[in-house]
């Protein structure tokens, strides 16, 4: 086995090597990553298992690379995924023209695109199935965090306090018996000096064989877990909640952008109750939730 053939069997990205000799496409070799993903043994997928996915590859383009998003029958599931097409040029005693086929489950990104139809989305991601982060997709940390913060890691659970971990393993393992999307509620170490309470759904995607292999999950909520925060961060939170930034806001209201800016960073404390029901009004909440001082001073 020469060195590439070797490298092509042990990455974990699904590929496919693909025959076409007279207009007639066949699998000439596949990887174990291919194979968990259709259900099926490599000795199998050489003989009739590969169909659904030769049925997709199209002899008539085969002389060109390209990429198509389309379903495959894999185990007992119909699979979304994207292909990715490559010619490979001509091998000293190989017939035919060969094809290499790198096949993406699509299937964590699909569910994720459904939760955004029907809640609000503030973080998003893939984790596999030793908990190590494959996808994140952050969207309120710029809002909420200092630049110098990120919740990028290897590991989705750095940002989460070290004590839920057992809770959220059993959790995961839970789902993944009981096949469903299930929710969880957790605390984080301190993000921008402040401690959260997220609001978690997640649900396991499986592989071909019925094992699990990832989790999708989003983040739809946060909260700070202690009452004594401060404005400025009230602020942030409901702003980063809205998905909006301080231009917008600005835009919306009618306040300078150096007045929110203020706002944001703590130099201004208290402001004026108009700018501070504007604000409330935009941001869609009462204004004791952000400024509980202005209430009171009515």
């Amino acid at each position: 086995m020469d060195l590439y053939h070797h490298i092509f069997l042990i990455l974990d990205r699904p590929m496919a090597i693909i025959r076409n000799l007279h207009n007639t496409a066949s699998l000439v070799e596949a990887n174990d990553a291919f194979s968990r993903l259709m259900g099926c043994s490599i000795e199998e997928l050489k003989g009739h298992c590969a169909r659904s996915i030769i049925e997709q590859y199209s002899v008539q383009a085969a002389a060109r690379p390209y990429q198509r998003e389309t379903y495959l029958c894999t185990g007992k599931r119909r699979t979304p995924i994207r292909m990715d097409h490559t010619p490979l040029p001509g091998i000293s005693g190989e017939t035919g023209c060969l094809s290499l086929l790198q096949v993406e489950d699509l299937s964590a990104q699909r569910w994720i695109e459904e939760q955004f139809e029907h809640t609000k989305v503030l973080i998003s991601g893939i984790v596999d199935s030793t908990y190590h982060i494959r996808i994140l997709r952050d969207f309120y940390a710029p809002l909420l965090l200092k630049p110098e913060n990120s919740l990028e890691d290897e590991n989705y659970l750095q940002f989460i306090s070290e004590q839920e971990f057992e809770r959220i393993q059993k959790a995961l393992e839970t789902a993944g018996k009981l096949k469903k999307a299930n929710n969880i509620k957790v605390k984080t170490n301190k993000l921008g000096g402040v401690e959260f309470e997220l609001s978690i759904t997640f649900t396991p995607i499986y592989d071909g064989f019925g094992s699990v292999k990832e989790y999708a999950f989003i983040i739809w909520d946060l909260k700070p877990v202690s009452e004594g925060v401060d404005s400025s961060m009230r602020l942030k939170i409901w702003m980063a909640k809205r998905d909006m930034s301080a231009n917008q806001l600005s835009a919306a209201t009618h306040i300078s952008l150096q007045t929110i800016s203020k706002l944001r960073n703590g130099k201004i404390e208290k402001p004026q109750r108009l700018t501070a029901e504007l604000i409330a009004s935009e941001l869609k909440v009462d204004v004791a939730e952000i400024w509980p001082e202005v209430r009171r001073g009515r």
